[in-house]
């Protein structure tokens, strides 16, 4: 995450009505480009989203950032970041 933003950033809506074998988190610096890409596989992704709790996540489908990157696993990074 960036210096200074606001906690609580969440990913759009997932559909879980599709099929889909994982879901990419691309992080993006100050000027757009790719420093890190998290990977969360289909299993994982429906269990944080079927998790009791959230509003958010039990109705619109929608993970927040910091658990996104509990559920997944790191694949990629830019050296130096």
């Amino acid at each position: 995450m960036l210096p200074g933003c606001k906690p609580g950033q969440r990913l759009g809506r997932i559909d879980t009505a599709k099929e889909f074998d994982a879901v990419l988190m691309v992080l993006l610096n100050e000027e757009f480009d790719a420093f890190a890409i998290y990977e969360a596989d289909r299993e994982a992704v429906l269990a944080a989203l079927s998790a009791r709790g959230s509003k958010a996540r039990n109705e619109r489908g929608a993970l927040s950032v910091t658990k996104f990157k509990a559920i997944s696993r790191l694949v990629w990074e830019r050296d130096g970041s």
